[in-house]
Formats: C-alpha cells, sequence, structure tokens
C-alpha cells in the first residue's frame, strides 16, 4: 500500500481543542445512517482516527488493521482475506455520501484517500452568504443603469451647431435662436449638463432588453443541455435494464422462494428418491435454520422500496403458487436461485446456469460454452462464517411468446441473492456493465455473473465477473 504525500489544504492538528473538534465530528459521521446500522464500518473509521490522533500512523497498515479491528490471527492470508481493503472502499463511499449532502456543507471533514489507511482532516470552509450573489448583481446592475444616464448623447450631422459647418453665417439673435430652437434638442433650455428623461428612459429599456434577451439564451442553453444529459441518462446502464420492466402495463410480479415446497431437479443420472433426499437437506442448508430465508428477504424487500420509489404496482407471490400464465401476464422479477423453480427452469437453457458438482453439496454457475470450465462454485455444507465468497445470475429475459420482461436475482447462497439485488439497485455497481454492453441493449436479452465477497456472514459489494447480450 503506497502512502501519499498530503495535499496542501489537509489540516495536521496539534492542540486539544483540535483532537476534541475532531472528536466530535467522527461521532457525528459515525450517528448519520451511512454509519450507525453497520458496526465493521464504523469500528475501522473510529480505530484509524484514534491512531492518527495518537501519531500511530506506522499502525495503519492491511495486515495490523486486519489484527486489530477484525481479530484475524498474525499470519493470515491478506490476499485470500480482503476485508481491511474491502472495508476501508466502503468507508470512503460512505463519507463521501455525507459529506455530498447540503446539509453538512461547512462541516469538519474526516476522509481516508485511496490508497491509504491514514485518515486526513480538513478545517471547514467558511460558506458564503445565501443572498450575498443576489445583492451583488443587482448593486451591478443599479450601477450600470445609473452610468448609461450620463453618457452624452452622440449628435447626428443634421444637428451639429451652426458655428461647425464651413461656411458659417452670422449667429441668429438671442430670440430668434430660442423661438427656432428645436424641442428634441440634446440640451435643455436653462439647463446645463442635464439628460432629457425619455432618454435615460430609453437607455434604461435598452439594458432591461438587452438582459432579458440573455436570460432567454440561458434559458434555450439550459434547455439543450437538460435535453442533453436526459438523453445521455437515457443511456445509463440502470436504467436500460430496469426501463422495459418500469414500463411494463399492469403489476410487477415479484415470485419470491417458497423453502417449504421447493424441490430441485439437478441430477439427472440419480434415483429419485435419491433426488428428493438430496433436495429436502439442501432446502435445510439454504435455510440456515429458518423457516424463510431471512436473506432472500432482505434482497426482496430492497426491491419492493425501489419499485415504491418509481409508483409501480406489485404483487408478492410464492414460487409454489405462481404459474407460466403469471408470468406471461406481466413482468415478473424471480427472487432467489437453486431455493426457487422458477428461476431454474428459466436459466436451464442460458449460457449461464445453475449445476450440481460431485456427490456432496458443491454447487456451480456453469458457462455453457465453456463447459470444461470448473465455474463459479460454492459449498454450501461450508459453515456461513467460514464462507470467502458467493455466486449470483442477474438476468433479463423477454418472453419469445408474449415480449414479457423477467428479471432473475438469483445466488447460489442466500448472500449471492443479496448481491445479486445489491448489484441492481446502485448505479455504480451495474456501470461494471458498461465495458461489455452494447451502446444501446434496452431491449436486448442480458445475463451476468455476479461475485461478492463474504465477510462476517455479510455479502460484500458485487462484482461483475462475466456477462453476456444477446
Amino acid at each position: 500500500m503506497v502512502e501519499e504525500e498530503r495535499h496542501p489544504e489537509d489540516w495536521v492538528p496539534s492542540t486539544e481543542a483540535d483532537r476534541k473538534a475532531i472528536f466530535g465530528q467522527l461521532d457525528r459521521l459515525l450517528e448519520s445512517p451511512l454509519f450507525r446500522n453497520s458496526k465493521r464500518y464504523p469500528n475501522m473509521l473510529r480505530y484509524v482516527v484514534e491512531q492518527a490522533l495518537e501519531g500511530n500512523e506506522a499502525l495503519l497498515k492491511e495486515r495490523l488493521l486486519g489484527i486489530a479491528v477484525f481479530q484475524r490471527s498474525p499470519d493470515y492470508d491478506t490476499n485470500q482475506d480482503t476485508v481491511v481493503r474491502l472495508t476501508a472502499g466502503e468507508v470512503r463511499k460512505r463519507i463521501a455520501q455525507y459529506y455530498h449532502q447540503p446539509e453538512h456543507a461547512g462541516e469538519l471533514q474526516i476522509d481516508l484517500k485511496p490508497g491509504s489507511y491514514v485518515p486526513v482532516f480538513r478545517r471547514p470552509e467558511p460558506q458564503p452568504s445565501a443572498n450575498g450573489g443576489e445583492k451583488h448583481l443587482l448593486y451591478e446592475l443599479a450601477q450600470r443603469t445609473e452610468n448609461a444616464a450620463k453618457i452624452p448623447a452622440r449628435k447626428a450631422p443634421s444637428e451639429e451647431p451652426e458655428q461647425t459647418k464651413l461656411h458659417a453665417e452670422p449667429p441668429p439673435r438671442q430670440e430668434e435662436q430660442a423661438r427656432t430652437e428645436p424641442d428634441n434638442s440634446p440640451v435643455a433650455a436653462g439647463t446645463s449638463g442635464e439628460m432629457p428623461r425619455q432618454f435615460v428612459k430609453n437607455r434604461r429599456s435598452s439594458l432591461l432588453r438587452l438582459l432579458a434577451g440573455s436570460m432567454v439564451l440561458l434559458a434555450v442553453a439550459g434547455g439543450v443541455l437538460f435535453w442533453w444529459v436526459s438523453g445521455e441518462s437515457r443511456q445509463t446502464p440502470d436504467h436500460q435494464l430496469w426501463a422495459p420492466i418500469l414500463q411494463e402495463s399492469g403489476q410487477i410480479q415479484l415470485v419470491v422462494a417458497d423453502l417449504s415446497a421447493a424441490t430441485l431437479n439437478n441430477s439427472q443420472n440419480s434415483s429419485q428418491v435419491q433426488q428428493r433426499r438430496q433436495a429436502g437437506a439442501l432446502i435445510d442448508l439454504l435455510r440456515m435454520g429458518e423457516i424463510v430465508n431471512y436473506r432472500d428477504s432482505l434482497a426482496q424487500t430492497d426491491l419492493v422500496a425501489f419499485l415504491s420509489r418509481h409508483g409501480k404496482p406489485y404483487r408478492l407471490e410464492l414460487s409454489s403458487q405462481a404459474s407460466y400464465s403469471d408470468l406471461q401476464r406481466s413482468a415478473s422479477v424471480l427472487v432467489g436461485g437453486l431455493d426457487n423453480v422458477w428461476t431454474l427452469r428459466l436459466t436451464e437453457p442460458l449460457r449461464y446456469h445453475f449445476v450440481h458438482r460431485g456427490p456432496g453439496y458443491n454447487y456451480a454457475i456453469e458457462d455453457r460454452q465453456h463447459p470444461e470450465q470448473a465455474g463459479w462454485s460454492v459449498d454450501l455444507t461450508q459453515p456461513p462464517d467460514h464462507s470467502t465468497q458467493d455466486y449470483a445470475i442477474v438476468a433479463r429475459i423477454f418472453d419469445v411468446t408474449t415480449g414479457r420482461p423477467v428479471l432473475v436475482v438469483a445466488g447460489i447462497g442466500a448472500n449471492g441473492t443479496t448481491a445479486a439485488a445489491q448489484f441492481l439497485l446502485e448505479p455504480d455497481r451495474m456501470a461494471e456493465l458498461t465495458p461489455h454492453a452494447p451502446r444501446k441493449w434496452e431491449h436486448l436479452n442480458m445475463e451476468a455473473v455476479i461475485r461478492t465477497q463474504i465477510l462476517d456472514n455479510h455479502a460484500g459489494p458485487p462484482h461483475v465477473v462475466d456477462c453476456y447480450f444477446w
């Protein structure tokens, strides 16, 4: 891990008051919803801040943090167990989200720079007055109007005084000059250098017309920019995946696994009795002692919240009660992998599909184009707190008969399903599809394999390991 040099704006606290201010800001950060519902992220952030303020920056190394914060053994393999790196990345993201919120503008800043576990601090920046800019603009406009009124009018050639002509005649008598002087003379009778009201009014009108024209141009430019940005946003991966589903009429069928009725058909060479026995044992593994798969429920809850935010009606359906005609009626979302019979039926002919490997409970996602490869496998007999990774399939398939879209959110294990839902609901994660996807794939079929690192029996950030569009 390469340590970065400090930025000139970074602040090195030197007094007890500085330390108290930093600890106060740390408490505000950790009490925010971004941190308070987690245990791992606050522990790491508090530890690195405390050690930095104590001058123990030499202790803020990956292995030492793994031992002190996450109770890893002194000889643990940091290449296999990346808990420190993954946690630090998530802490950085949550800190950025915190300071991006307007209500936290002007606060003292605590941050972890990429490539380092040593925190940096920045003093709060003074915030400008809310209406200071408006006052300055109004004052400047008033000054320009006043100055415009003082500019003398330029005389037309026909209005040149008689004495400037090449063959000047003797000036008329004062009485005759006063009687013949036109009313629109640039100098009013009986005044010295005072501009007429009509001229000032015309100058102000011109200035106002100029200002109005500028505002129109700005509005047009803003409209063009909005149209361009909107067009670009329609090309983002999250929009292209979700648009066909959200645009479907009627309710979305949200089909969740029914563990009490789940059956599998992954071993065609075994007898029916052995198959049912293994299927029952597998379901017990997937339940992890629960009647309802808790992590499948978490994924379902996040998807329901997403649909509600977009004003999309939905209906929950158990996989044992859903029928093919239900899936044809409207868009559908299938939650769960090995415990959802509809997921297995839909993904079985796809390029990436679930398979059973060996005599035990080792299941994998296999690439049909490269069946000779081992694929991405998980041993479901492994204790949850010893699992290191899980895999999932995210797919959007259009029914060949009805054209209705079906979205698959399916992990080998329950943590894989949670990671698949997180991938679908976070635009930054879905951006990983961009280098591999066609420019416009809104109405194409797509399938992706997702990998997640398991940390303390919780799914870490999801990442794409392979994908396919057709």
